[in-house]
């Protein structure tokens, strides 16, 4: 073992020698080699420095030689050096421009990134005006003209349609038959169609279960619906009640789109005829009402004259048997009067006479107008306080005295008194009332109601229509006093003030 770890070191030894021999003897050679290079260029810039000196005269000569290099050296340099302060003012320049370009791109993807947000917004704000549009169709769909009251006012009337029958109860019998074809197309299974073809599963008897199933559904929610809505049918709502029929059928198609179930066609066209006789239905049967009204109230007025010609024809009569009375009284003391006296009993009896004769004439006056009850007065009477201008009250009244009907008129129902611009007296009167009625009935402010006798008209046309009716020139007061309406007006501007 000792043998063995000495025989290693002496290798290892042996080794280093011989390294060491190898690495001295590689040294000096190339240290040998180098010193070659080096005199071999010290002869070379020896031999250079003697060139250089052959090539001066003296070195004054090069110092010379040396320093015109280093002026133009010089010059060269400040060339440079404007150059390169030219190029660096362009290179701030570009900076700038660098920094500026990156600004505006930046500015540029503020702008995009706004406007891609703006369009969002706009593409939202259009929804919203979409929905805000149908949403206002339908609210329109719901209001009704008679809310609108400026609006009715300053148009006074709606288009009456042309009616299919004469009486409200053709018009019912009629409904009553519509509605029995569309009970027939029901139980016909024809008033909602589906494609036999229609495949939903295997089982068949499935399959026409769940579609009848379906068509009763929405043959329920459309009658319903088309119920509520011809029941609530209004001469302003006639329209768009036919439009939401039609769109509740589509709606309706369009959630059973998947089952290919709609509407037959003539079932919905009976729905618009159900609307439409309802509605004219309606419109008959307010008017039998308002004629019925006017008629009542025509036999009301007529016995309210009739009484009053009655107690008139009374107080009349008495007024002529007591003038009567006190005459013949007065005529007997005529004759026993002495000549002093006789002067002032005629003049008593003169007196006598005439309240007679006024009361004998009152009272012809009144059994006239009994026995010819046609007769009366035309009046047109105007309240602007109330109802606004170039609204007139073209009304009938047969009281022998007129103005108590004005006077009634302008009770506790209305602030402010009438002012009579005309009293036309008429042999027939109802039949001039109802003349100039047709004559101004587009004219009217309630086309419903024909006892509310307003008219919105000029009175030049009035009095126009009263001349040709009347054949005569009648007065007329052209000017509204309407004083305690202004009288109002004035006050208030005081109190404001």
């Amino acid at each position: 073992m000792d043998n063995n770890i000495l025989i290693v070191v002496a290798i290892a030894l042996l080794a280093i020698v011989v390294s060491y021999l190898i690495a001295k003897v590689h040294f000096n050679k190339e240290l040998n080699e180098h010193k070659n290079r080096v005199n071999e260029e010290l002869d070379e810039f020896k031999s250079s420095v003697n060139a250089k000196l052959d090539e001066y005269e003296s070195l004054d000569e090069a110092l010379a030689q040396i320093e015109d290099e280093l002026e133009f050296v010089r010059n060269e340099l400040e060339a440079d050096s404007k150059e390169l302060e030219h190029v660096r003012i362009e290179t701030a320049e570009l900076q700038k421009l660098k920094v500026n370009e990156r600004r505006m791109f930046e500015n540029v993807q503020l702008h995009t990134s706004n406007t891609a947000k703006l369009e969002v917004i706009e593409k939202n704000l259009k929804l919203n005006i979409s929905k805000l549009g149908e949403d206002r169709k339908e609210l329109m769909a719901m209001l009704d003209l008679y809310s609108r009251l400026d609006e009715y006012t300053s148009f006074g009337h709606f288009e009456m349609p042309d009616y299919l029958y004469e009486t409200s109860i053709r018009f019912a019998e009629e409904i009553k038959d519509v509605r029995l074809q569309q009970k027939e197309m029901i139980k016909g299974k024809d008033a909602v169609t589906y494609p036999e073809v229609t495949v939903i599963s295997k089982d068949k008897a499935f399959n026409r279960k769940i579609l009848d199933g379906q068509v009763k559904l929405m043959l329920t929610a459309f009658n319903t619906e088309c119920d509520f809505l011809i029941g609530k049918v209004s001469p302003s709502s006639f329209g768009r009640t036919l439009e939401r029929i039609e769109k509740l059928a589509n709606t309706l198609e369009k959630s059973a789109a998947t089952l290919e179930c709609g509407f037959n066609i003539n079932y919905v066209e009976l729905k618009f005829e159900e609307c439409k006789l309802q509605y004219q239905y309606t419109l008959k049967k307010q008017e039998e009402i308002a004629e019925q009204n006017l008629i009542k109230e025509r036999i009301r007025e007529e016995q309210r004259a009739i009484k009053e010609y009655e107690r008139a024809i009374a107080e009349s009569e008495k007024e002529e048997k007591i003038y009567r009375n006190m005459l013949e009284k007065a005529r007997e003391e005529l004759m026993g009067a002495s000549e002093s006296e006789r002067f002032i009993a005629e003049q008593r009896i003169a007196e006598l006479e005439r309240q007679l004769l006024e009361a004998e004439t009152r009272g012809e006056r009144a059994k006239s107008m009994a026995e010819q009850t046609r007769k009366g007065y035309v009046y047109v009477i105007s309240n602007i306080g109330s109802f606004g201008e170039d609204v007139y009250k073209i009304g009938l009244t047969r009281r022998l005295e007129p103005m108590d009907r004005v006077k009634e008129l302008g009770g506790a129902s209305v602030p402010f008194t009438f002012d009579v611009h005309a009293m036309i007296y008429a042999e027939d009167a109802p039949a001039l009332e109802a003349a100039l009625h047709r004559e101004f009935t587009s004219q009217r402010v309630n086309a419903v109601n024909l006892r509310k006798e307003f008219f919105q008209v000029d009175l030049n046309s009035i009095k126009e229509a009263v001349d040709n009716l009347s054949g005569m020139d009648t007065e007329f007061k052209m000017t509204a006093l309407a004083e305690d309406y202004y009288e109002s007006l004035r006050l208030q501007e005081r109190l404001a003030a």
